[in-house]
């Protein structure tokens, strides 16, 4: 019998995917998505940071926000690697928008321009313009500092633009130490490890959105071991019970049980760098 049959399950459940069926509404990440649902609805906020460890869930999180928000309020631009020059993104951001007309100038100034007229066209729909640049701590801080330029954008009493920068901890560290960025972020959350009663129900979570009908396939001991292993961090925690998962499948086992865990674990201790616990 293959493995989805044998645990009765539809789909692979600890698969890395951005499918936001799978999303799960830690304490921290619920805290995310109203800080940041927030930050936009307000419209008064020029940026908005969120920050987290690899691994921890932030891209996730972030397009089950942009999910969210209504299209007939707000329209959202995602740039998915930020590690490029300000002309460069925002190309990508008028890509997005508008296209790229054969007439339009290549140049900072002339992207600027189209850009200052993409956000008039969003704002006389009665929207409001949301860009979003994601893996933010690969950006140079000359980009960084260029970015108040689109803030500028916003003016006479109105509000056409949000930022929010989202990447890991670094980001804090880079954009501290820029004062014109740093003066200008309204709202900072940090996307925090989850715990071993959240690690519970992450696991529980993702084997139902699966198929499985209890989502109880990881006895206590079990998610304990993979919890401490893992550190709490999604990622992690995915890799441990997809491969402890089939483990179980290949031995037999009626659960996965903390033999399977432990075995997966150690095995990852062995070969691939899983710090010792």
């Amino acid at each position: 019998m293959d493995l989805l049959p044998y645990w009765n399950l539809r789909e692979r459940p600890f698969e890395t995917t951005w499918d936001t069926r799978f999303f799960f509404q830690s304490r921290d990440h619920d805290e995310a998505l109203d800080r940041l649902t927030f930050l936009v609805e307000e419209q008064t906020m020029l940026f908005g940071m969120l920050t987290g460890e690899i691994g921890c869930g932030k891209t996730l999180t972030r397009s089950v926000f942009t999910e969210r928000l209504e299209s007939r309020k707000f329209r959202v631009v995602t740039q998915e690697n930020s590690a490029f020059t300000f002309n460069d993104l925002l190309a990508g951001v008028l890509q997005s928008l508008d296209g790229n007309p054969e007439d339009a100038g290549n140049t900072k100034y002339a992207r600027y321009e189209r850009l200052r007229r993409c956000m008039e066209r969003v704002h006389a729909e009665h929207r409001h313009l949301v860009l979003i640049f994601d893996e933010a701590q690969e950006m140079s801080p000359q980009t960084l500092n260029e970015l108040k330029l689109l803030t500028n954008l916003n003016g006479a009493g109105k509000n056409f633009l949000t930022i929010i920068l989202v990447g890991q901890p670094e980001l804090r560290a880079l954009v501290s130490g820029l004062p014109a960025i740093n003066q200008r972020i309204s709202l900072r959350f940090h996307l925090n490890s989850l715990s071993m009663e959240d690690a519970a129900n992450y696991l529980r979570h993702r084997l139902k959105v699966a198929g499985h009908v209890t989502g109880e396939l990881f006895p206590g001991d079990a998610v304990e071991r993979a919890f401490q292993a893992s550190l709490g961090t999604p990622r992690e925690l995915n890799r441990i019970a997809k491969l402890s998962l089939e483990y179980a499948w290949l031995k037999g086992f009626p659960q996965v049980t903390f033999e399977a865990v432990d075995a997966i674990v150690r095995d990852l201790q062995r070969h691939q760098n899983l710090p010792q616990s």
